[in-house]
């Protein structure tokens, strides 16, 4: 199959689509990565895409992983280096990102979900990172989760390599809704339009100032935030405009759409 073709882009008003196309387990093998990079900067070229979703064709798996055979010790720096950039671009990216998770999410999979922002499962989804039964760790997983969740939770998830189902995710905080068996793409478009119908720029700011929270202690978070919010948030019209609307009791006409 084409490279293009294992990762498919598409774009429907302010929504864009990442899709693995590489069934039945979508394994995220050297091709597959560089698709995907590709694809990702297709989404980052789409100013007006608000929301990226990061899904898979099939309902067996969002996808089992990185390709074992690219951990032998002669593929493996580039194995890394392909598969990390993918996880720093996707959260690089200034629009909302949603993984859309059914069946199996394992390894780099698991990996590739925890990168977005949200992630929405079908019931009967599993999560985990199997890789400490090949004698090795998942780096993203390893850097991610002791920040999402109880620590020791996270230990165990990293040191057992034992599976989660959709609904542990969510006790755990790391999926942010489950869907009914087959109403993933119901469930999906539902939560979708709580995003599209927001501020594009508020979007975009409001995300970059979780993430300086997430990477920056308390004080100095709050000091770059403060400057984010006068310094840009205040000077976009949609910012004028939402508190307008708000003292008029009227709906919001967003400039930035």
């Amino acid at each position: 199959m084409p490279a293009a073709e294992l990762v498919r882009f598409s774009l429907n008003g302010r929504v864009a689509r990442v899709t693995l196309d590489r069934p039945p387990l979508h394994i995220l093998d050297l091709p597959t990565l560089a698709a995907l990079d590709a694809a990702l900067d297709r989404v980052d070229q789409t100013p007006e895409a608000v929301v990226a979703v990061i899904d898979a064709t099939g309902g067996k798996a969002f996808s089992s992983g990185v390709d074992i055979a690219a951990h032998t010790p002669e593929k493996v720096e580039e194995m890394l280096a392909r598969f990390h950039a993918a996880i720093r671009k996707i959260r690089a990216l200034d629009c909302v990102t949603i993984a859309a998770v059914q069946g199996v999410a394992l390894g780099g999979g698991f990996e590739l979900a925890l990168a977005c922002d949200m992630i929405v499962a079908e019931e009967g989804a599993n999560f985990g990172v199997p890789e400490i039964w090949l004698g090795c760790f998942p780096p993203v997983a390893a850097a991610v989760l002791p920040r999402l969740m109880a620590p020791q939770k996270a230990a165990e998830l990293l040191l057992s390599g034992e599976p989660i189902t959709a609904r542990e995710a969510a006790t755990y905080g790391l999926v942010n809704l489950v869907a009914k068996s087959g109403g993933l793409g119901a469930a999906l478009d539902r939560y979708v339009t709580l995003f599209t119908e927001k501020s594009g720029a508020a979007l975009r700011i409001t995300k970059r100032a979780i993430r300086i929270g997430e990477e920056e202690p308390f004080a100095a978070a709050l000091s770059t935030i403060e400057r984010l919010y006068l310094d840009e948030l205040m000077r976009t019209e949609d910012a004028k405009e939402g508190i307008r609307a708000y003292l008029e009791k009227r709906e919001p006409k967003w400039k930035d759409r």
